[in-house]
């Protein structure tokens, strides 16, 4: 059986040394990435379901507003207040109907904001011109 020269070995075994750090460096950078990766999806992911619930939120609101003007021409405002346990969101949902009546139209805007500690996250608003 052949004996390396101990430098020889030494070399060797530094090479592996290197090689192993390289890969463990590589892999780490990898698990890294996929953190993140994992993390900004989550993120997108609830940005948009809260959007579509202050969507469906305020498609239910302007069209409440719309039915309640009908039934009595005196309606005027109206404001709800979602808490986490009556929807999927775990904030706080706030929706403000308001009527104004000018002339010879009558405009409806709602407006609707998701909330966490008094903090608004997502706010949205629609008009809509009623004659």
């Amino acid at each position: 059986m052949k004996q390396f020269a101990p430098s020889f070995r030494s070399r060797r075994q530094g090479i592996v040394l290197v090689t192993v750090i390289l890969c463990l460096l590589v892999a780490s950078a990898m698990l890294i990435n996929l953190v993140k990766a994992t993390t900004v999806l989550s993120r997108q992911t609830t940005h948009h379901s809260q959007r579509l619930q202050l969507q469906i939120l305020t498609d239910d609101a302007m069209s409440h507003a719309l039915n309640q003007l009908r039934q009595q021409d005196s309606y005027t405002k109206e404001t709800w207040e979602i808490s986490p346990d009556q929807w999927s969101l775990k904030q706080t949902g706030q929706v403000k109907i308001n009527v104004s009546k000018e002339k010879n139209k009558t405009i409806i805007t709602v407006q609707g904001s998701i909330i966490q500690n008094d903090q608004t996250l997502q706010k949205l608003t629609k008009t809509i011109e009623v004659n």
